[in-house]
C-alpha cells in the first residue's frame, strides 16, 4: 500500500446526466465503515424507488489500498458500472466514499463501451461539486534528547509539519513526535548536522491518518 495523503469527503453530494434518454443519478457520500456504505445504498434505493439499477463504488478508507475497495455492477453486464466507476474515485485520489449511480432506463442500450463511459461520466461529473479535507498520512518518531539540546531541536521541527503526540520532562527531554514521511531524510540531516549527531529519530512502528 502506497503511504500517502488522499482527500476525504466532507458531505454528501448529487448530480444528474442523461444519456441516451436514460438517467444517470450519482450520489456521492463521506463514510468510515462498511456499515456506512450499506446505510447510504439503501438511503438512495429509498429515495429513488423506482431505478433499474443502483450500482456501486466504495473506498472504506486509503484509495492507496485495495484492500478497501468494493463495488457492484447491480445487473448491468459484468465490469461496465461499479468498477469503471471505482476507478474515478481512487484517480481523484478519493478516500472514505461511497458512490451510488442510480439508473432509469430510457429504452435504448448503450452496449458495453457506452455503459463504462455513462457510469464513469457520472460519477466524474459529480466531482467538481464535492467538498472535500485532506487525510494526512504520518509516521510516528521518538526523540530523546538533553536540555541543552532542545534549542536546536524546536528549531529543526519548525522547518516541517510535525505534531507532538506525547512529551516527558524528567533528565532528559522524551517525545513522541508525527510527522509526513517526506520530512524523515531532511530532519535526519539536520539533527546530524546541528546536533553532532546526539538526537536522532527512533523509529516508532507506528503510523496514523488525521
Amino acid at each position: 500500500m502506497k503511504k500517502a495523503n488522499y482527500l476525504r469527503l466532507t458531505e454528501a453530494v448529487e448530480h444528474e446526466i442523461e444519456i441516451k434518454n436514460s438517467r444517470f443519478i450519482a450520489s456521492l457520500a463521506p463514510i468510515l465503515s462498511a456499515d456506512d456504505v450499506a446505510n447510504h445504498i439503501a438511503d438512495v434505493k429509498q429515495r429513488w424507488t423506482k431505478a433499474n439499477h443502483y450500482c456501486t463504488a466504495s473506498v472504506v478508507g486509503s484509495p492507496f489500498d485495495d484492500t478497501c475497495y468494493a463495488s457492484s455492477d447491480d445487473g448491468e453486464p459484468s465490469g461496465t458500472a461499479g468498477r469503471p466507476m471505482l476507478n474515478v474515485l481512487t484517480h481523484h485520489p478519493l478516500g472514505e466514499v461511497s458512490a451510488v449511480v442510480v439508473r432509469y432506463f430510457g429504452g435504448i442500450k448503450l452496449g458495453t463501451g457506452g455503459l463504462q463511459r455513462a457510469y464513469s461520466q457520472a460519477v466524474a461529473e459529480a466531482l467538481p461539486f464535492i467538498k472535500t479535507a485532506e487525510r494526512k498520512y504520518r509516521e510516528y518518531y521518538s526523540l530523546v534528547y538533553e536540555y541543552g539540546d532542545q534549542g536546536a531541536v524546536e528549531s529543526i521541527l519548525s522547518s516541517c509539519e510535525y505534531k507532538v503526540i506525547e512529551q516527558t520532562y524528567t533528565e532528559t527531554v522524551h517525545q513522541i513526535i508525527a510527522i509526513e514521511p517526506e520530512y524523515r531524510a531532511q530532519l535526519d540531516k539536520q539533527f546530524q548536522a546541528q546536533t553532532q549527531g546526539r538526537v536522532k529519530l527512533l523509529e516508532e512502528h507506528r503510523a496514523g491518518l488525521e
